[in-house]
């Protein structure tokens, strides 16, 4: 069975249909890639994921259980995560501490945890050690205690996963992952998410501009362009599919050229 099914998923903003008829389907431990031009509706459909928006039309099901709708903390409490295309880390708090926050959010403790002798302490000491040893996992040790802010532009990009990661998801949804990275950098995130799906059992589904860098990595790509997948299959087959190739470079005129 499908860790996450969309079925016919439609999202409509007035008159203006940024989804639409999406079907979807990742396995457990897959990579996906979800790619197309600028405005294709990618984003958007990690939003209806996600519960930032709920979807005009269609089914939304993670783990067997229909999620369209629900509200965002109760998606990500299901085991959903997700950076996103502008980083939206806590700037003014370290690193160690922006992944705190997120250790702190997915605890559930209840009052009488609170209130017994030594608890607060005990997970103040618990979540600092979880946090470290999550920066130590992504090469992120040594700026721990550095403002996020501060730090790097990949690097921010790497904590934003980190953070991700500290709500201990089994689907991890990365929107455009490599975005402003040197060839170096992007080389480095595409062995950390090979690293990350087998160390944390995770599926995920990324979207990304850089076509080598998901076609080197992702098993399956899907393709979107004005709202509508227009193919889908291995990334080689993906590749040559010449849909993919007139919404990336234009149709072809007269002379054989893109337009």
């Amino acid at each position: 069975m499908a860790l996450l099914e969309l079925r016919r998923v439609t999202m409509r903003f007035g008159g203006l249909t940024s989804v639409s008829d999406l079907d979807l389907d990742v396995d457990p431990g897959q990579v996906v890639a979800l790619i197309g031009p600028n405005g294709a509706g990618k984003t958007t459909a990690f939003n209806v994921v996600t519960g930032v928006y709920a979807p005009t039309e269609g089914s939304i099901r993670f783990a067997g259980r229909e999620i369209a709708g629900r509200r965002p903390h109760e998606i990500s409490r299901l085991g959903v995560a997700r950076t996103f295309q502008n980083i939206r880390l806590f700037r003014g708090l370290t690193a160690a501490e922006n992944v705190r926050v997120a250790l702190a959010a997915a605890k559930r403790s209840g009052l009488f945890d609170v209130l017994r002798p030594g608890s607060w302490r005990r997970q103040e000491t618990t979540l600092c050690a979880e946090a470290v040893g999550l920066l130590e996992r992504l090469g992120l040790s040594h700026v721990a205690d550095t403002a996020a802010g501060s730090l790097p532009y990949g690097d921010q990009r790497l904590l934003e996963i980190a953070r991700a990661l500290a709500t201990r998801p089994r689907l991890l949804l990365l929107d455009e992952p490599a975005a402003g990275m040197n060839p170096s950098e992007k080389q480095d995130l595409g062995a950390l998410v090979a690293r990350l799906r087998a160390e944390f059992g995770l599926a995920i589904v990324l979207i990304e501009h850089d076509v080598r860098f998901v076609m080197d990595l992702a098993e399956r790509v899907s393709v979107l362009d004005h709202g509508e997948k227009i193919a889908e299959g291995p990334p080689e087959a993906v590749r040559r599919d010449p849909a993919v190739i007139e919404a990336y470079l234009g149709a072809p005129d007269a002379g054989g050229a893109p337009a």
